[in-house]
């Protein structure tokens, strides 16, 4: 669920326009995922960045799961319960070509994951019968996910300095419950950008000890 986990209000519906504040980029988002519209969602939120810099914290994650048992967890999800991978990934060293295949994988099927979920209409608590879901490893999870509307919503806590800028949210999840956010926004030509969950590894830790209970 979590890593679902990433505007301005539009003056016509399906145009995405740069966000000229952070809590402006939040709203774009959020309108994306209402609107079922993965393109507005992306234009405010640099999903191959955040995926990237969340990767070594997800990969530590799944390679504890993997020596305490996958049932149930993040890693039984995302791997399939394929026993080899399983294996190899709880052997690996840092840096070692299983890990760096994993990363790649990771990138891929989590980009493919959220917009799926997002045109789906999943993410909005409407989905949509008519769009395929199939698409990528990861989807099946979308199956199987509690309905409801999945809800980013900002915090007060917002700091900028040099271009950038770190501000509080919660992301609100039928599953998870409430689970608090630190956004690192960047500045570009187009507008601010979600770029980083810094406390994703906090994050990842709670959404974990919430689906044991």
């Amino acid at each position: 669920m979590l890593l679902l986990c990433l505007g301005i209000l539009l003056g016509a519906a399906g145009v995405a326009r740069a966000a000229d504040s952070p809590q402006a980029a939040l709203v774009q988002a959020q309108r994306g995922i209402d609107e079922a519209n993965s393109d507005l969602f992306n234009a405010v939120v640099d999903v191959a960045s955040v995926v990237d810099r969340a990767a070594d914290a997800l990969i530590d994650l799944l390679k504890e799961q993997v020596v305490d048992g996958t049932e149930g967890t993040l890693a039984g999800e995302i791997l399939g319960g394929n026993i080899a991978i399983l294996l190899a990934l709880a052997a690996s060293p840092e840096g070692s070509a299983q890990v760096a295949l994993l990363r790649s994988f990771l990138n891929t099927e989590v980009k493919n994951f959220v917009a799926v979920s997002i045109n789906s209409g999943y993410l909005a608590g409407k989905p949509d019968s008519s769009v395929s879901v199939s698409r990528g490893s990861l989807t099946g999870i979308l199956r199987i996910m509690p309905a409801g509307r999945r809800e980013i919503v900002p915090g007060k806590s917002l700091v900028r300095q040099d271009g950038k800028a770190r501000m509080s949210a919660f992301f609100n999840d039928p599953e998870a419950g409430s689970l608090p956010l630190e956004l690192v926004f960047e500045k570009h030509k187009d507008g601010w950008r979600v770029m980083e969950i810094a406390n994703v590894k906090e994050l990842l830790h709670e959404v974990a000890k919430r689906k044991r209970k």
